[in-house]
């Protein structure tokens, strides 16, 4: 269980950095993922993940943080199914409008996370 823990924690940590370092190749990632198709495995890729971080938050330092972190990340991948095409090309115009700079910040927020979970899988429990 610390492994799935584990990898979900790389996953994160690399999408955060490439979004810090790359964020016009995240931006034309974006372009090319808001269909019909791209949003529904979005939505799986979410629901998998918040689903398997649910369950490998006992092997964790803080299981209840993993426990709500992955719970958050299970419910945002049901909203990002239930989204429309058309809301979801809007909510993306908005975000490119603003320019690499918002994306840079926005992505910190998952490379935070990635730490914080790869800290609390990686150490000891007291």
């Amino acid at each position: 269980m610390k492994t799935i823990a584990l990898l979900i924690a790389l996953l994160m940590v690399s999408l955060g950095l490439t979004g810090v370092v790359w964020p016009e190749g995240v931006m034309q990632l974006a372009t090319h993922s808001f269909t019909a198709t791209g949003l529904y495995v979005a939505a799986a890729v979410r629901i998998v993940l918040g689903g398997m971080l649910l369950f490998a938050a006992t092997a964790t330092r803080t299981p209840k943080t993993i426990r709500i972190i992955g719970l958050l990340i299970l419910v945002a991948g049901i909203a990002t199914a239930l989204i429309s095409v058309e809301r979801a090309q809007s909510m993306k115009d908005w975000w490119l409008g603003h320019g690499p700079h918002v994306l840079r910040i926005a992505a910190c927020v998952p490379l935070a996370v990635g730490i914080f979970l790869a800290w609390t899988t990686i150490s000891r429990r007291p």
